[in-house]
C-alpha cells in the first residue's frame, strides 16, 4: 500500500470521527472543519446551509421556503473582514448549490476554491493554496453523506432541546401569569387572596396577627380618561415599581385591580393595638413617601395621592374576602375623610356590608321568585357545527334589572347562597336538556357543560344530588358535564379525582374551566379524568397579536392531545383569533364570534337553524 492511500485512509478516519464527535450543529461543524484544515493544509473552510425564515439551519424541503445562508468559516475573517461578505465566495456556494455538483474555481491570487454538496443541506467549500489531487476529491464523496446525516441529527437534536425550553419557558410563563399582574409585575388579585388565606391560618395557629392595607390612587381617572391609558399605564408601573421596594418576607404587595393596590402584612410584631398601629403607621407612611415624588411621564409631571384603609386578621374576621372588604370600606372612608393617614375598619363603617346582605336577601328572594335565568352559549367545531353549549346563570333582578355574575357570584359563593342557586342550575339544566332531548338534538350536539363552584363540590351528598336530578328528568347522563374551574380541582386534588371518576362511571363527563390561569395545573392534569380541556379566554384575547399567547395556547393544545382530551378555545370573539387557533391546531370553539349567551327558546331556534 502506497503512501497516498494510507493518508486517503487516515484522512477518512479522522474526518469520520470528527464527525461523530458532537450533537451540537456547531460544535460538530467546528470540529470538522478543524481537521479538513489541519490534514488538508487549507487557507480556509467554509460552510453554506439551508435554512428557515430565521436563519435557523434546516433540512432541504420542496415543499417549503429553503434559504441558503452562509453558517461558518475557519478562520472567521479575511484581512479583517468577514467571511460572508465575501462576494467570490458567496457566488461560488451558489454556483455549487444552484447545479448540485461538485465544483473547482481558481481565484485570480492563484488560490483555489473547491465545493462539495452536503446531501439536502447545504455546500462545504475548501480554499487552497494547491491543487487537490483527484483521489482526494473522491475520498470526501462518502465523508460528505456521514456529513449529511451528522447534520440532520444535530438539527433534530438542536429543534428539540429548543423545543423543550420553550415549552419550561411557556410553562414558567403561565405560572408567572396566573400569580402575576400583567401591567405591573406585582402579585395578583388571584393569587394575593391566596397569599392572605394561608397567612390567616398561619395567624390563627400561631397566635397573631396580621393586616391587609388596600390603596386606592386619589384623582387617577381623570387622568386616565383625559390622556389615555398609555400615561395612566406609565403612572401604574412606576408606582408598582416603588411600592415593591416596600415589599419583604413579612409584607406582599398585588395591584388588586385598576388603580386599586393592596398590601399584605403577614404578621404584626405585637398585638397590642399601639404597638401594631404604630408599625401599621410606619408602612402606610412608607407608601406616602413612594407618592411624595411627581410621576414624570412623556415629559410631564403629575402629583397623585392615594386614600389608605386597613383591616385586622384574624381579630376582625377570618375570611379573606372579608378583610379584604373591611380594608376597602376603611380605604373609601379615608377618602371621604380626605386623609391620607390610614384608616382601620371599625364597625361603624358598616353600610356596605349591610348593603351586601340586603343584596343576599334579594338573592334569596329572586331564588323563589323564579328571577334566575339559564342561557346557554353554543360551541362549535371547526366545521360550524354546534358540538355542545355551557349553561350561564342570568340574573334579572326585579328592581335593578341585569346584574352582573360577577357581582353576584363572588357574594353567593362567601355566603354559602352559591349552594342553593348551584342545585338551582342543576336542576334547571336537566330540565332544558329534557326539553332538547324531546325536541331532537343534533347528531353534533355532545353535551350541555354547567358550572360548579368549590363549595357545591365539596358537598358529601354533591354526587348524589348530581345523579338524582339526572334520574328525576329521565335524561341521558352523556348530555350533561360539569365544568370545573382549574384552581378549584387543585384545593383537593385527590378528592376531585375521585368523585369525577365516579361520575364519570355513570357517563357524566367533566371538562377544565379556565386553563392557563392556575399554577399547579400541569403537574396534575393528567390525574384528572376530565375529556375537555378550556383555553382560558385571556390567552385567546387577540391571540393572532401576541406571540406569547400563541405559546402558550400551543403548549395547553399539545398537552391536551397527548392527554387525548378535546381543546376547546373560549372567548373567540374576531376571525383573526379563531384562523390562529385554527393554526395550532384548536378546532372546538366558544365566544361571541359564533354565538353570545342565549335564553332556552333562542338556543333551540339556534339548533334548528344549524341543522
Amino acid at each position: 500500500m502506497n503512501n497516498n492511500a494510507l493518508f486517503i485512509i487516515s484522512l477518512q478516519h479522522e474526518l469520520a470521527m470528527a464527525i461523530g464527535n458532537k450533537l451540537d450543529l456547531n460544535a460538530m461543524l467546528k470540529v470538522f472543519l478543524k481537521v479538513c484544515f489541519s490534514r488538508l493544509n487549507l487557507t480556509s473552510a467554509h460552510v453554506y446551509m439551508y435554512t428557515d425564515k430565521n436563519g435557523t439551519p434546516k433540512s432541504f424541503s420542496a415543499e417549503e421556503d429553503n434559504s441558503f445562508n452562509h453558517l461558518l468559516s475557519i478562520p472567521k475573517n479575511k484581512r479583517n473582514q468577514p467571511w460572508q461578505n465575501n462576494t467570490i465566495l458567496q457566488d461560488f456556494a451558489l454556483q455549487v448549490e444552484q447545479t448540485k455538483l461538485k465544483q473547482m474555481f481558481t481565484c485570480q491570487n492563484g488560490q483555489h476554491l473547491y465545493g462539495f454538496i452536503i446531501p439536502k443541506h447545504g455546500v462545504l467549500i475548501f480554499e487552497t493554496h494547491y491543487q487537490v489531487e483527484t483521489t482526494v476529491l473522491k475520498a470526501l464523496t462518502p465523508i460528505l453523506k456521514k456529513l449529511a446525516t451528522s447534520c440532520y441529527t444535530s438539527i433534530v437534536h438542536d429543534t428539540l432541546v429548543q423545543e423543550v425550553y420553550s415549552r419550561q419557558l411557556a410553562e414558567e410563563t403561565v405560572i408567572f401569569q396566573a400569580q402575576h399582574d400583567g401591567l405591573t409585575g406585582l402579585y395578583n388579585r388571584q393569587h394575593f387572596n391566596n397569599l392572605l388565606a394561608n397567612s390567616i391560618d398561619n395567624a390563627i395557629k400561631d397566635n397573631q396577627l396580621g393586616a391587609v392595607v388596600f390603596i386606592d390612587l386619589n384623582r387617577f381617572k381623570p387622568i386616565n380618561d383625559a390622556l389615555g391609558h398609555a400615561v395612566g399605564d406609565k403612572i401604574l408601573v412606576t408606582l408598582a415599581n416603588r411600592l415593591h421596594t416596600i415589599a419583604n418576607q413579612n409584607i406582599d404587595i398585588a395591584r388588586f385591580g385598576g388603580d386599586e393596590f393592596t398590601l399584605l402584612i403577614n404578621q404584626l410584631r405585637s398585638q397590642k393595638s399601639q404597638e401594631y398601629q404604630l408599625e401599621i403607621s410606619e408602612i402606610i407612611q412608607s407608601i406616602n413617601q413612594a407618592l411624595a415624588s411627581a410621576f414624570i411621564v412623556d415629559g410631564n409631571a403629575y402629583k397623585l395621592s392615594c386614600s389608605i384603609g386597613y383591616a385586622l386578621f384574624p381579630l376582625q374576621s377570618d375570611m379573606s374576602t372579608s378583610i379584604i372588604k373591611y380594608a376597602d370600606i376603611a380605604m373609601y372612608e379615608a377618602k371621604r375623610a380626605k386623609t391620607t393617614l390610614g384608616l382601620q375598619y371599625h364597625t361603624a363603617m358598616s353600610d356596605k356590608i349591610n348593603k351586601r346582605l340586603a343584596y343576599i336577601e334579594d338573592m334569596k328572594a329572586s331564588l323563589v321568585a323564579g328571577d334566575f335565568r339559564l342561557h346557554y352559549q353554543a360551541q362549535y367545531n371547526h366545521s360550524g357545527q354546534i358540538t355542545g353549549a355551557e349553561a350561564l346563570l342570568r340574573w334579572q333582578h326585579p328592581v335593578h334589572g341585569m346584574e352582573s355574575p360577577a357581582v353576584y357570584i363572588p357574594i353567593a359563593e362567601e355566603s354559602n347562597l352559591i349552594i342553593a342557586i348551584g342545585q338551582w342550575v342543576l336542576e334547571q339544566a336537566c330540565r332544558d336538556i329534557k326539553q332538547l332531548e324531546t325536541l331532537g338534538l343534533p347528531s353534533s350536539f355532545k353535551r350541555v357543560f354547567i358550572n360548579i363552584s368549590a363549595k357545591q363540590l365539596i358537598q358529601a351528598d354533591f354526587q348524589d344530588k348530581m345523579l338524582a336530578a339526572i334520574e328525576q328528568q329521565k335524561i341521558n347522563a352523556q348530555h350533561i358535564a360539569l365544568e370545573l374551574t382549574e384552581n378549584l380541582l387543585v384545593e383537593d386534588i385527590e378528592k376531585s379525582i375521585t368523585l369525577i371518576n365516579a361520575l364519570k362511571a355513570q357517563s357524566v363527563d367533566c371538562a377544565i374551566d379556565d386553563f392557563g390561569t392556575g399554577y399547579s395545573s400541569l403537574n396534575y392534569l393528567k390525574k384528572i379524568p376530565a375529556s375537555v380541556l378550556k383555553i382560558d379566554r385571556s390567552f385567546v384575547t387577540n391571540i393572532n397579536q401576541s406571540s406569547e399567547s400563541a405559546a402558550i395556547a400551543s403548549m395547553i393544545i399539545s398537552l391536551g392531545k397527548t392527554l387525548n382530551m378535546k381543546v376547546l378555545a373560549e372567548g373567540v370573539e374576531t376571525l383573526e383569533e379563531l384562523s390562529c387557533l385554527k393554526t395550532l391546531g384548536c378546532y372546538h370553539y366558544q365566544g361571541f364570534y359564533f354565538s353570545k349567551p342565549l335564553p332556552l327558546e333562542s338556543f333551540i331556534e339556534l339548533l334548528n337553524s344549524s341543522e
